[in-house]
């Protein structure tokens, strides 16, 4: 198998993977996801245990019926986010002003001794 197959191989495992947590989320049997899809239940089967990548048209339909976001699928549902910003910002939301406010300070504090640490030393 060459080098580029295998990577094909591991994505396709990992969207699979990033897939069938999502459906699972989402309180979905595989036989409810394809008939809202209109494929058969094998279909989404193959998807799921990355025998087949769904094409992309179909991996934004999954995304919506999922309700998650299209790059999560395709991040293969990491758990570091493609936007960690957005992220932060969604956890911040649900916080009193001033809480954010304290968060907000403690984040620039610590990129400020994190930077300084990792500044070379003048010598």
């Amino acid at each position: 198998m060459t080098e580029a197959a295998n990577q094909e191989r591991i994505f396709a495992k990992r969207i699979g993977h990033a897939l069938a947590q999502a459906r699972s989320d989402s309180g979905m049997t595989q036989e409810q996801a394809a008939e809202s899809l209109g494929v058969n239940t094998e279909t989404v089967s193959r998807f799921e245990r990355g025998h087949t990548l769904p094409p992309l048209g179909r991996l934004f339909e999954l995304a919506n019926l999922y309700n998650v976001a299209p790059e999560a699928l395709i991040a293969g549902g990491a758990e570091r986010s493609l936007h960690p910003a957005t992220d932060i910002a969604a956890m911040m939301s649900e916080l009193s002003d001033s809480d954010r406010e304290f968060v907000r300070e403690w984040v620039a504090a610590m990129c400020r001794r994190l930077a300084h640490q990792a500044a070379p030393s003048r010598g």
